[in-house]
């Protein structure tokens, strides 16, 4: 989510007329290029502000669950980053994940986890053209590329960003990825990697079945890409893959494709992904899922200590189909940011399960 509109297409520059004056003069991106996928692994803040030289940066989130299930204070993450830029076409990245605030001392109970998230060595030969290899953070879906707290106007995410594409999915391997012009206001990227790919658990559980990045389970391999494309600022569509083996004898194969789009018009912003997983040798062999989120920003500047900051009001429509079980969720959010890299959010979430869950969740989220 970016609260800077994007948007140059004539249907936008129409709604700004409409909308935008008073409580919704929102100020305008004075931006020619923009990455393949924006607010991915290589657009955070501590990136687009560092020089020559090694610089760090991370974001925090903070939760408060109240519901018929549990009423706790969740210290859910803290991430640092780390970004190193050897030269202009050479750089490292890495992301470092503290959940639940680690391990918990002197127990031999595991009251979180610490844990190497994403942590690569890009070689740039061409815009069009560079290399990545070490623990990457799939492009399976943009939801997995884009899911930092701060970027996202609800606290809990999609649930098919969960079961379905299990975020977050980092994985070691290699490969390549690019951006191309085609034309004068659409961009193209795409990322293709050869990675060790999920193992035996993903038969019963996709999201249990995340693969090691030490060694592989089998013998073969994972192919795991993404194509997108961006015809104008503001409007963005893609697709992925990810298929390989996942059993110890490498001989049953896990497919997941997913399909998203996401488009932003002077407040209004819109997103929607689609994932399905065939996995072979599995008693549930076909599971599916969805999400469609809405977004509506007002109030720019409504306190005088944070010029900057804005409002937004947000629902979700979740959905899940897990062969053995069906699940659906509503989730109405508003939030506020006093910076756009600092966000409250307060969230209502419905489930259509009789197991408590439906209720509040307040969260605090920054990038720094």
């Amino acid at each position: 989510m970016s609260i800077i509109l994007r948007c140059d297409h004539w249907l936008c520059n129409t709604l700004r007329a409409v909308f935008f004056s008073g409580l919704l003069a929102l100020p305008l991106a004075a931006e020619d290029q923009r990455p393949a996928v924006a607010d991915g692994p290589s657009d955070k803040p501590h990136v687009r502000t560092a020089g020559r030289g090694t610089s760090l940066g991370g974001y925090i989130d903070h939760e408060l669950f109240w519901n018929d299930k549990k009423k706790t204070f969740d210290q859910h993450r803290f991430i640092p980053f780390i970004h190193g830029e050897v030269s202009d076409r050479i750089h490292v990245m890495a992301e470092l994940e503290f959940e639940h605030g680690g391990l918990l001392k002197g127990s031999g109970d595991s009251d979180g986890e610490i844990k190497l998230e994403f942590a690569t060595l890009d070689i740039s030969f061409a815009e069009s053209f560079s290399y990545r290899g070490g623990i990457i953070l799939s492009p399976l879906g943009k939801f997995n590329l884009n899911h930092d707290s701060p970027l996202n106007d609800l606290s809990n995410r999609p649930l098919v960003a969960r079961e379905i594409v299990p975020t977050t999915l980092s994985e070691a391997g290699m490969g390549f990825f690019g951006t191309v012009y085609p034309g004068d206001e659409s961009v193209l990227g795409y990322e293709l990697y050869l990675v060790n790919g999920f193992n035996e658990a993903a038969g019963a559980r996709i999201r249990s079945g995340r693969g090691s990045h030490k060694a592989d389970n089998n013998e073969e391999k994972s192919l795991v890409g993404r194509l997108n494309y961006s015809p104008f600022l503001g409007l963005d569509l893609g697709g992925s893959f990810h298929r390989g083996a996942y059993d110890d004898k490498g001989e049953h194969n896990l497919a997941i494709y997913a399909a998203d789009i996401s488009y932003n018009c002077g407040p209004l912003d819109f997103k929607s992904e689609f994932a399905s997983a065939s996995i072979d040798g599995a008693v549930e062999d076909a599971r599916s899922g969805y999400y469609a989120q809405a977004a509506y920003h007002f109030l720019p500047g409504v306190l005088s200590q944070f010029p900057n900051s804005v409002c937004t009001a947000s629902f979700r429509y979740d959905s899940i189909d897990l062969g053995s079980r069906e699940e659906m969720r509503l989730t109405f959010g508003l939030n506020f940011r006093p910076e756009e890299e600092t966000v409250m959010k307060l969230d209502y979430e419905i489930y259509d399960r009789d197991e408590g869950s439906n209720g509040l969740i307040f969260s605090v989220a920054s990038y720094f």
